[in-house]
């Protein structure tokens, strides 16, 4: 018998079908998932024995937040199968979970309260013995003597009845001291139960049904594959970033580890799946925004100028952020002793995006707890550089320039900082794309010495005709560098500036100039950068004079 494949595309529709011949549940498992940073497509494969004529295909129990209209059914079978229609509804499923939990809850109430009803019992029958021993006490001591004799007893007799009768009514005072208070105890235990039973109320689940409507002209054995999205998943990613040894010539190596946490909290749970991570965002937008008109008005009869503005905007939103803290394995102290080595995804490039096949099978449940996967490792060789604001902060930061190599862009997520081993804390990458250039600051760098000093500080007034007043500061910046090897180095200071034609500002003479001003276009913000070599020092002479007429107060901001 010659064999026949036949694969279907289908999107969901409304249509009603028409009577069938048999209806076949499919059992299905979950074979593949593709994760996107928001949202996921879920591939089930189910076998099924097909008869010939007419039938329908039930996949039952998938997720009522599956998006019908990204239904999809491919099937390959023996014989020629045709695909009539796809159909999706809501159902209502009893959780057998809850019922399950509630039963558990309903025995423990049972059980609490057949012990509370023993202690009662316990508490009556002491509460009865007391009463016997105080009126056995009380018949002793009032019975009245025999013929001849002065009293019942004597003060050994008399001693030896008031001491049984105070330890047996302690101890039984004891008894129900205890039970009461472990009655309070289970009264508590049992309020807490039926809180928790009032949340386990029964009630019905909702799960989406799929009939797929198949004819056949022949009985055949087919494979069938039902492939959905779903929102409530996705992943994020995190980087570790460990900087090696800075050579003579100022650079190092940085490599970038790229990990992801993947969740999902759908109705099902990916049990040994092949997994893929996608860097596409099929949940954001898909084309530019469209901006609205812009309209200046203004009012007249004295009222002062109103200027309005619209605009719309629509962007997709940024994934949440998740910080992982990697372990730093130690290193090998014998021969025999071998690093582990971490499996990584494959990479592939489909078009405008990344596709991380991740090796081996997986299982990610439906708790959103974080599934922690490695997708590679990038080796990339970075330009090292100190920077630092003496004015607010006395030490140097070591900076590391690179850029992304390789074919695969990098999602903006969180990054562990390593040097020399140790973790020296958590920045952020942004969106990069290969080829793109950024920086990561590594801490502080002890081998860098700054020092700020001010050196003058003069208030005056100066003029002849008219007088006006004067604020000159002048400070010294020493840098120091105690590296091996020469390295950039980039101070940055301010310099105050006039919002008013009648305060001057002016650079005191003698100074270093700036190689930038207004760095990274924030006005009044200075910056040195040079080359500095190994255990040479440098210093910076800073200054400025600020002068505005006597009329006038001066509001000086950032001193």
């Amino acid at each position: 018998m010659r064999h026949a494949a036949a694969a279907f595309f289908l999107a969901t529709t409304a249509l009603t079908a028409p009577a069938f011949a048999a209806d076949i549940t499919a059992a299905s498992r979950i074979d593949k998932v593709t994760v996107f940073p928001q949202g996921a497509e879920v591939t089930r494969i189910a076998e099924a024995r097909i008869g010939q004529g007419e039938h329908t295909l039930i996949f039952d129990g998938l997720p009522a937040e599956l998006s019908p209209e990204t239904l999809r059914v491919e099937g390959v079978g023996g014989a020629k199968l045709e695909i009539g229609s796809v159909d999706s509804k809501i159902v209502f499923l009893p959780t057998d979970t809850l019922d399950q939990n509630r039963k558990r809850i309903e025995k423990d109430i049972e059980s609490l309260s057949d012990e509370r009803a023993a202690l009662d019992q316990t508490i009556g029958d002491a509460e009865y013995q007391k009463t016997l021993m105080q009126q056995l006490a009380s018949a002793t001591l009032t019975q009245k003597p025999q013929e001849g004799a002065t009293r019942i007893l004597d003060a050994q007799g008399l001693s030896g009845v008031l001491d049984l009768v105070g330890a047996k009514l302690a101890s039984l005072g004891k008894t129900v001291l205890d039970a009461r208070t472990r009655q309070r105890e289970i009264d508590r235990l049992v309020e807490e139960l039926n809180n928790k039973l009032t949340d386990l109320a029964p009630r019905e689940d909702q799960r989406m049904r799929v009939s797929v409507h198949l004819s056949a002209p022949a009985e055949t054995a087919g494979t069938f594959r039902l492939s959905y999205r779903v929102q409530n998943a996705g992943w994020q990613p995190i980087y570790d970033a460990r900087l090696g040894e800075m050579g003579k010539d100022g650079k190092a190596k940085i490599e970038i580890v790229r990990r992801a946490d993947v969740m999902q909290a759908t109705a099902e749970s990916w049990d040994n799946v092949a997994l893929t991570l996608s860097t596409a965002r099929p949940m954001g937008a898909t084309a530019a925004p469209d901006l609205a008109p812009m309209a200046v008005g203004g009012f007249i009869d004295g009222r002062s100028e109103n200027y309005t503005s619209r605009g719309v905007g629509n962007a997709a939103p940024e994934a949440p952020i998740v910080a992982e803290e990697s372990l730093q394995a130690a290193p090998a102290q014998d021969m025999d002793v071998k690093r582990a080595v971490q499996k990584q995804a494959r990479v592939e490039i489909a078009g405008f995006q990344a596709l991380y096949g991740i090796q081996d099978r997986v299982t990610v449940d439906n708790t959103g707890t974080a599934k922690k996967v490695r997708i590679a490792t990038d080796e990339i060789e970075a330009k090292l550089s100190a920077q630092a604001a003496p004015k607010l902060d006395p030490n140097a930061y070591l900076t590391a320039a690179f850029t992304l190599s390789g074919d695969t862009p990098l999602l903006p997520g969180p990054v562990m900082l390593y040097r020399d081993g140790v973790f020296m804390g958590q920045g952020m990458l942004p969106m990069l794309s290969p080829g793109e250039e950024t920086r990561l600051g590594f801490g502080a760098d002890d081998l860098i010495k700054v020092k700020r000093i001010e050196v003058k500080r003069r208030t005056a007034e100066e003029g002849l005709l008219s007088t006006s007043n004067v604020d000159e500061r002048a400070f010294d910046i020493t840098v120091k560098n105690l590296h091996q090897a020469a390295i950039p180095v980039t101070i940055l200071d301010q310099m105050p500036y006039s919002t008013d034609q009648k305060i001057t500002v002016e650079t005191s003479s003698g100074m270093t100039p700036a190689t930038v001003k207004d760095y990274e276009r924030r006005r009044g913000v200075l910056a040195w950068s040079f080359e500095l070599p190994s255990q040479d020092t440098k210093v910076i002479k800073h200054g400025y004079k600020i002068s505005w007429p006597q009329t006038l107060k001066l509001g000086l901001n950032g001193e």
